[in-house]
């Protein structure tokens, strides 16, 4: 059985704050991917949308991502974007796979 969890992360940037809030999410990405329990960080922008920031994440379990959330850079990136994030939340959509 595969428990791993896969999830789309969208963050909505506010106006004026895209250079700063792309640049925390590459640092926080490059500390999240050295983490053993995450297998994909993917960092994009929507090609119609540049200020929101679209992450393609999956990790070998739920315990793994909630590890994740924990950490201080993850911590300190969920706190430095208040303020510059539509709402100052991040829409999570949890995906499962299809199998034939």
């Amino acid at each position: 059985m595969d428990n791993k969890i896969t999830l789309i992360a969208n963050i909505d940037i506010l106006p004026g704050f895209e250079a700063e809030v792309k640049h925390a999410m590459i640092a926080m990405a490059a500390e999240t991917r050295k983490e053993t329990g995450c297998e994909l960080f993917q960092v994009n922008t929507r090609d119609d949308s540049p200020q929101m920031i679209v992450n393609y994440e999956v990790y070998k379990n739920q315990e793994a991502f909630e590890l994740h959330k924990t950490y201080a850079y993850a911590a300190a990136f969920f706190d430095y974007v208040k303020g510059k994030i539509k709402d100052d939340k991040i829409e999570v959509i949890y995906l499962s796979g299809l199998s034939s």
